[in-house]
């Protein structure tokens, strides 16, 4: 298991190539644009969302990013095997129509969705955990 911790989560980058990806792809980046002046708003009057609110924004670019790929996208794979990189790439899509059905992520759910799609137990577990650490 290759996760590594101490980076930042997402960062405003990933969140401009996002916007990026989905301007030529899908159109309407808007809901990603409001995401990131919540995640990175400076103003005096508000730091940012709380923890429970910044988590939800991070899921929902994830999300996005394993639709349309990306920096955001590539963060996530950077703390995967190759094998395991392989099988996110594969199943990208059907683990983002899972995700978004998904009410509260944990390991667990995530894990076995993944296995229904017929990745390995171990293989299976380091993908959810890495997800979760990559949102937070």
């Amino acid at each position: 298991m290759t996760i590594s911790t101490g980076e930042s989560l997402i960062t405003a980058a990933d969140i401009d190539d996002l916007i990026t990806r989905v301007r030529q792809t899908a159109g309407d980046p808007g809901p990603l644009e409001t995401a990131k002046a919540l995640l990175f708003s400076g103003g005096t009057t508000r730091t940012g969302p709380g923890p429970e609110a910044a988590r939800l924004i991070r899921q929902r670019l994830l999300v996005t990013a394993l639709r349309h790929g990306g920096a955001l996208l590539a963060r996530l794979l950077s703390r995967l095997s190759p094998r395991e990189t392989a099988m996110v790439r594969r199943y990208a899509h059907r683990l983002a129509n899972f995700l978004d059905t998904l009410e509260v992520w944990a390991a667990r759910p995530i894990m076995l969705a993944l296995m229904r799609f017929g990745l390995p137990y171990g293989e299976a577990e380091t993908i959810a955990v890495a997800v979760l650490l990559l949102v937070g």
